[in-house]
């Protein structure tokens, strides 16, 4: 005798099969009523199959967005390493983007001034950009280096160029001598830019990069930790 399926189980192998395809093109479901039609299946067994897809983390729902594919793809290795990002993702051999959300000079506050030995209130040039890597988003990273050290990194356009090869152009060759790691709960802005959902957990990684002896550069990299596989490389 022929086992016994569930409808919303086929359903569900059925969305299965769409979203992988949706995915591949970059595009979110249909909403429950236009699956519904293409099924030919009540929107209660939908429903079902997506909330089963959903347990399994091969869909994810957002309020006001309904059912989205996360962004599973992107598995890069963020790596103990004293390159920065777009020279590591680059000898991995893939192809890195970038968009400029925010650049403009600060003043540095007691925190800011100790991490890059800097007086208080000295200018910090701040950079927040939006990194992908093969098309896909990847990473939020936040960028402070001190402006008297290169005072002429404001006016250079940094969309899809890497900042540290632009301080080479300065004589400048940063090194990451610390590297902190820990994950925290997503706040709006890393949701949003990040494209990430519950549970939204972002992996942070905070570097220092020094110059002769001196801080150069203090970045916080965000990226959805469910995309995000360590490792760790050691000198012999």
């Amino acid at each position: 005798m022929e086992e016994f399926v569930p409808k919303y189980k086929r359903v569900s192998e059925d969305i299965q099969n769409l979203a992988k395809v949706l995915s591949g093109q970059g595009k979110p479901l249909p909403s429950e009523r236009q699956l519904s039609s293409t099924f030919k299946v009540s929107r209660t067994t939908v429903k079902r199959a997506l909330e089963s897809l959903e347990r399994q983390g091969i869909v994810t729902y957002i309020e006001g967005k309904g059912y989205i594919i996360p962004n599973r793809d992107v598995k890069i290795n963020s790596s103990m390493h004293i390159s920065g990002f777009y020279e590591d993702i680059v000898s991995r051999k893939k192809r890195v983007s970038s968009k400029v959300l925010k650049k403009n000079v600060i003043q540095a506050d007691r925190e800011l001034s100790e991490q890059l030995q800097i007086e208080e209130n000295d200018y910090v040039f701040y950079l927040l950009r939006l990194r992908s890597v093969d098309g896909m988003v990847y990473s939020l990273t936040e960028s402070f280096l001190p402006l008297r050290r290169c005072p002429e990194i404001g006016s250079y356009d940094l969309t899809d160029k890497s900042l540290w090869k632009t301080l080479n152009e300065f004589g400048i060759y940063p090194e990451i001598i610390s590297q902190k790691i820990s994950a925290r709960m997503a706040n709006y802005s890393e949701i949003q830019y990040l494209n990430i959902s519950n549970p939204a957990v972002v992996m942070v990684v905070n570097n220092l990069a020094y110059f002769e002896d001196k801080p150069i550069e203090l970045s916080y990299v965000y990226t959805d930790v469910f995309s995000t596989n360590l490792e760790y490389r050691f000198n012999r």
